[in-house]
């Protein structure tokens, strides 16, 4: 039983009004203010790092002045390479440092075309867009540390050497000191690379050494776009805990700033953390290169970013223990590189086999994980299913699967709220005649209306539960769509050919009829600059209106002209969401439609979408015995 001081329609339509207002004002933000802005300063960057650039390694080298173009990085040095050729990746490696700086992904392409260009994930050093891992030793003597292999120090193959899966490569690099390196590099039938160093001490004295390793960025992604909801920058679980540890490229420039300044110390890093195991790299919206150190190596890990003229030097990279190898013996060291798209399955494969620890966390899960992870094994459940039918759209079916699933789950909750909503549609004239008779002691209408409720055992805020329910549906699916690789270029049927785009088509092209023949609509002035309202938005408003039909009107008429402009705001917000995204809300629409509109008409409501259906047919709308 509801008591006196409860909230009556007024505070609760109020309150509804906020929550959707409030989600207006957001993602209008984000879609006229937040994104514009984030696109004119990705394009400002993008003009200052064409401009010129420099590199720098762990060991001073003499790096190009300005960037050459990656063909032309790759062409002069193509007589130092050795060629990586697998059913997941090609490209190949430098002798120079023993580079990994030439890596494209095989199955992954620029765009939805399979004949557009694969994806490039590293290129060389000094070359535009540079991306590179290397790894290296140093010396300790008297307490003072050298450099014996870096990133410049000259290593050998044998003539046509070739890494491959199941067919590994081996380096060697003779030391002028009496010290030598044998280097056996394998990598697997995906994305795995495996290192095993030999150190051999023949200086007649006993020497202390260590490892090292990096993974170098020269200035930011090709196809970066700022998303503040996919973590785009330096990435790693390591530290005396294992601690997941993120540091977005706009907090590394601002480090690299502040270093060129004078206001952080020339040696001080972003982040810096001591303890056993773990990996640390660097990671795009869907790619990473990440560095595995011995899972039993107790490791100075770090991320680190430097201003280089026009662009920023980021770098994860660490350092391990010393070792004292006697004269005559050798110390053998084996980590693992993984260079390639962020998979889960397969990220969770490798943190089994090597028990790389939360590796599956390379994908950004965000704070709410333990709704984002199992929205995601639900759709993956799904998708394998629908995919080992052999169906293509596989993806898509999942999010309309997984809809009814949470539809069914929820399923008693919302029955409630439809009771609650269509009781207090059917009190309507009630509480209208009650509002006019104490119109003018508001007081008195307040205990009226909760006097009324009371008497028909109606509880309004239950009416507030369905949109509740959605709000963490709607986040979990944003996050888990907007950070997986799964969906992108995940066709569906019709014309939706990448459930990760925006719906193709707007009324500008005939609604994908103008594409088909060639012609592009944006090349006509302004109209270009017009968000193109698709299919799919058009499909979301016209459900979202059919749903607001069906419930009780807002008695305030304002409050009741806002809500019928929501349909209209958020077809033009939708417009711009990834087709998976709107196709989930217009199934989940549909389905909740259907659901609204039986439980209504069981407790004999006449509802708004009755009313419409009568008047357009020319007939009495259905009672509910019908």
């Amino acid at each position: 039983m509801l008591k006196s001081g409860g909230p009556g329609p007024g505070e609760t339509r109020n309150l509804i009004m906020a929550m959707v207002l409030s989600l207006v004002v957001l993602v209008g933000f984000q879609f006229f203010v937040a994104g514009p802005e984030q696109e004119r300063l990705a394009a400002q960057r993008a003009v200052l790092e064409a401009q010129q650039a420099e590199q720098h390694t762990a060991a001073p080298e003499d790096a190009p002045s300005a960037p050459v173009t990656r063909e032309s990085a790759l062409a002069a040095s193509a007589p130092s390479r050795v060629v990586i050729d697998t059913a997941s990746v090609d490209g190949s490696l430098l002798l120079e440092g023993a580079r990994l700086d030439d890596l494209n992904l095989r199955g992954y392409h620029r765009t939805i075309d399979e004949n557009s260009p694969e994806v490039t994930l590293l290129s060389p050093n000094g070359a535009e867009h540079g991306h590179d891992a290397f790894f290296g030793w140093e010396a300790r003597q008297n307490e003072q540390v050298s450099t014996l292999a870096d990133s410049r120090s000259p290593w050998s193959a044998a003539e046509g050497a070739r890494l491959g899966a199941g067919a590994p490569v081996t380096l060697t690099l003779a030391l002028d000191n009496g010290l030598s390196i044998e280097r056996t590099i394998s990598v697997d039938a995906d994305y795995m690379f495996t290192v095993t160093d030999v150190v051999r001490n023949d200086t007649g004295a006993a020497q202390d050494l260590r490892p090292f390793g990096a993974v170098r960025r020269q200035g930011l992604p090709q196809d970066f776009k700022p998303q503040p909801i996919v973590h785009q920058g330096m990435t790693g679980v390591f530290g005396p805990t294992l601690t997941l540890h993120e540091t977005k490229f706009q907090d590394a420039e601002k480090h690299a700033k502040d270093k060129a300044r004078g206001r952080a110390g020339e040696d001080e890093r972003i982040v810096q953390e001591q303890g056993r195991g773990g990996w640390f790299g660097v990671t795009d919206h869907y790619w990473l290169t990440a560095i595995i150190p011995p899972q039993d190596e107790q490791v100075s890990a770090y991320y680190d970013s430097r201003q280089e003229d026009a662009f920023t030097d980021f770098r994860a990279a660490y350092r391990g223990s010393w070792r004292t190898v006697a004269p005559g013996e050798s110390v053998t060291y084996t980590q693992h590189l993984f260079a390639g798209a962020k998979r889960v399955d397969l990220l969770r494969r490798y943190q089994d086999e090597l028990g790389v620890p939360d590796f599956d966390q390379a994908v950004d899960w965000g704070i709410f994980w333990f709704l984002t992870r199992p929205f995601f094994a639900m759709l993956d459940f799904f998708a394998q299913w629908f995919g080992g039918m052999g169906i293509v759209a596989k993806f898509g079916l999942a999010i309309l699967a997984s809809t009814v699933v949470i539809k069914l789950v929820l399923f008693p909750l919302i029955y409630s709220s439809y009771k609650a909503m269509a009781k207090l549609r059917q009190v309507q004239p009630k509480m209208k005649e009650i509002q006019e008779r104490f119109a003018a002691d508001k007081q008195r209408q307040q205990q009226e209306m909760i006097r009324l409720y009371q008497t028909e055992k109606i509880n309004p805020v239950s009416g507030c539960l369905p949109m509740l329910l959605q709000i963490p549906v709607f986040y979990a699916l944003y996050k888990v769509l907007s950070v997986t690789i799964e969906m992108r270029h995940a066709p569906f049927y019709g014309w939706i050919h990448d459930l990760s785009a925006p719906d193709p088509t707007s009324i500008f092209n005939l609604f994908g009829i103008l594409p088909a023949i060639g012609f592009d609509f944006h090349a006509i002035p302004f109209i270009g600059l017009i968000p193109a309202i698709g299919v799919l938005p058009i499909l979301y408003g016209a459900s979202m209106w059919a749903l607001q039909a069906l419930s009780p009107p807002p008695p305030d008429p304002i409050q009741a002209q806002i809500f019928k402009l929501l349909p209209l705001v958020f077809t033009f917000m939708f417009a711009s969401f990834a087709a998976g995204m709107v196709i989930y809300w217009v199934w989940s629409n549909v389905l909740s439609l259907a659901q609204q509109y039986l439980i209504m008409r069981r407790q004999g409501v006449e509802t708004e979408l009755d009313k419409f259906i009568a008047k357009r047919l020319g007939k009495a709308a259905p009672s509910a015995a019908e």
